[in-house]
């Protein structure tokens, strides 16, 4: 059974379309933007990092990293006090990545390094904020230490207009990580209890791929989706590949999200390097099932 949690009022524009609003007591942007991840293109500096993004790549913005040692090409200190100059100069869309696993620090620790980060947030203009759940022997004990530490930040979270988006990872026995959030269930005992429009999902291509359950993730995940990382594989680890050179079913996972009515943010999680080709295909591809995504410049191909 699917819950289907919170009603969420609609835009006049979202009436026509068919799209999920998010709460206006969040700011992550619901006009489609396309962003890429700074961990799969290459850059030096973050002035480098935001000028390529939106000049050279022509997207709306960036999901950066943010990683306790502050050490490139995590953010460090200096990127995160020039990013407010660096949104405004190019009207860039920015997300970041975390990577702590909150099921392991559990409630008390986990609330703290979140509101860490939160901090980093509102001083960079960052808009969401991407988590893993975590990883944890006993599943449900691991989905609870989550459910609660998100449950302790997420008014603060509200009143700073910025959004945690719980990512789908790993099946639970691969490679006996014992990852949590690859189920749609396990979502499901987390967002509905926590009822909070600081709190949304993000679904990752790969990961879905990876444990051959997207539909499922998809049609549970519907009411709280805003971000999609686009990552491409074999099904069996966590390759990266290049957009559309492994097996993911990026058809039918596009066709399923617009049925569901999405309309967050795609972010690429694949590398874009020398060779533009795939990821100028993956855009273009964007752009004509989602109008409101970006058209990329002619200089891109």
């Amino acid at each position: 059974m699917i819950v289907l949690g919170l009603m969420i009022p609609l835009t006049d524009r979202q009436r026509v379309t068919g799209c999920l609003a998010l709460p206006t007591a969040a700011r992550y942007d619901p006009s489609m933007p396309i962003i890429i991840s700074a961990l799969h293109y290459p850059w030096e500096t973050i002035d480098d990092c935001c000028r390529l993004a939106r000049e050279a790549l022509g997207l709306d913005g960036i999901e950066l990293s943010l990683h306790e040692s502050f050490a490139h090409s995590h953010c460090t200190r200096e990127d995160v006090a020039r990013l407010p100059a660096l949104k405004d100069r190019y009207g860039l869309t920015l997300a970041a990545h975390v990577w702590e696993d909150l099921a392991r620090l559990g409630e008390d620790a986990g609330a703290t390094a979140l509101l860490e980060w939160l901090a980093v947030c509102e001083r960079a203009g960052i808009e969401g904020l991407v988590i893993h759940g975590g990883s944890f022997d006993d599943r449900r004990d691991g989905l609870a230490r989550t459910r609660n530490a998100c449950a302790r930040v997420l008014p603060r979270f509200e009143r700073a207009g910025v959004v945690i988006m719980l990512e789908n990872h790993y099946a639970y026995d691969y490679h006996d990580g014992h990852e949590l959030f690859s189920e749609p269930w396990e979502f499901l005992e987390v967002l509905p209890y926590c009822d909070s429009p600081a709190l949304r999902a993000c679904f990752d291509t790969g990961h879905g791929h990876m444990t051959r359950n997207w539909e499922g993730l998809l049609r549970a995940l519907a009411p709280y989706l805003v971000h999609v990382h686009l990552a491409d594989n074999g099904g069996v680890d966590d390759d990266h590949c290049p957009y559309r050179l492994g097996t993911v079913p990026w058809d039918g996972m596009f066709d399923l999200l617009a049925a569901v009515g999405f309309a967050g943010t795609f972010c690429v999680e694949f590398p874009v390097r020398d060779d533009r080709a795939p990821f100028a295909r993956c855009v273009a591809e964007l752009a004509a099932r989602w109008p409101h995504c970006r058209q990329l410049p002619d200089t891109v191909e």
